[in-house]
């Protein structure tokens, strides 16, 4: 086996690997994009555009309604700290960092707390809507 036997091993060994965290890196880029809304500022819909679509999918004030209390009650099985940073950052409308030293806690804490807190509601009313549909 000469030393060139190796480094063409090694480079092989080298490029699948680079060739499979490209493919997994772009997977998950992919996957990122497609969870993600697409979302168009308010000052750019027209209003009657929005309610003749609300319409058309079968939304009434009453469904409206039940989300929201379908949502609040997601929102008292959080367990307190996370409700508790939900309502700064959304209703009080405080930053990370403000509520961070309200808390005594890091800001990544805050971040983490959040992201786990809208995960769950969302996974709970996702889990709702799936069981009204059977």
């Amino acid at each position: 086996m000469s030393p060139m036997d190796g480094r063409d091993e090694l480079r092989g060994r080298f490029t699948r690997w680079i060739v499979i965290t490209a493919e997994n890196a772009q997977k998950n880029y992919l996957r990122a994009e497609k969870k993600q809304l697409q979302t168009v500022p308010l000052e750019e819909t027209d209003v009657a555009i929005v309610d003749t679509a609300l319409l058309s999918a079968g939304a009434t004030p009453d469904s409206f309604d039940f989300e929201e209390q379908r949502l609040a009650e997601a929102f008292r099985e959080l367990p307190l700290m996370r409700r508790r940073i939900l309502e700064m950052l959304f209703v009080e409308e405080l930053t990370p960092s403000e509520i961070a030293a309200k808390l005594h806690c890091s800001v990544q804490h805050v971040y983490n707390q959040r992201s786990l807190a809208i995960k769950r509601l969302r996974e709970r009313l996702i889990k709702e809507r799936k069981n009204d549909r059977q």
